[in-house]
């Protein structure tokens, strides 16, 4: 697993950059409007950190030492408070209420236990702070959904862990935000197949 890792982490910024003119607006949604104190679960390479403007400061949580390695060289490039934290996101070590803003851009379809990472997401945040997520989530339509049954597996491996038919939503839906706002799309990338998206914020 760890040489498919190393892989996956060389090859992320190109196989990345065929999706990522598309992906760009719901960074602007999420990074972008990210403000004060901020947290980062699961930076990869970096790619958000251009959308991090508003923040006063920023400390991205990355378990992956190939994917850390690449985000390391990248913060030099920002004159910005930075910090990166080898971490899982099921369990932050950071105290309670503590950061204005959290960020993830898909990322939950990549964790353990993404309703123990969006309960520490909430824990983490201090009253009244958001909670700002893109993600990919299951579809609505029976075909859709056996689309995503059938190919799990193989996008499982070949992405080192991405799973395709999770019910995100109805995860974030069940945690305890006192105001929630998402749109639901399909996002088109230039395959016959399109991919159901979700871009929104919870509010503590």
């Amino acid at each position: 697993m760890s040489i498919s890792k190393w892989c996956f982490a060389q090859w992320y910024d190109v196989l990345n950059s065929i999706v990522e003119p598309k992906v760009i607006p719901y960074r602007h949604l999420t990074a972008g409007k990210s403000h004060g104190k901020t947290l980062e679960v699961g930076g990869g390479t970096g790619a958000n950190l251009p959308y991090f403007e508003t923040t006063s400061s920023l400390t991205i949580v990355e378990p992956d030492v190939h994917m850390t390695n690449k985000l390391s060289k990248r913060v030099n490039n920002f004159n910005k408070d930075i910090s990166i934290v080898k971490s899982f996101g099921e369990k932050l070590p950071f105290d309670d209420n503590i950061f204005d803003s959290v960020v993830t851009t898909l990322v939950l379809c990549m964790v353990n236990d993404v309703e123990k990472v969006i309960l520490e997401i909430y824990r983490v945040l201090k009253p009244g702070g958001k909670f700002f997520f893109y993600e990919h989530t299951v579809a609505g339509s029976f075909s859709g959904k056996l689309l995503q049954q059938l190919l799990d597996p193989i996008w499982i491996i070949t992405t080192t862990g991405c799973h395709l038919k999770r019910d995100i939503l109805a995860t974030v839906k069940s945690a305890p935000f006192t105001k929630l706002e998402y749109d639901i799309f399909n996002l088109n990338v230039g395959i016959p197949i399109t991919i159901p998206n979700i871009v929104g914020s919870g509010t503590k």
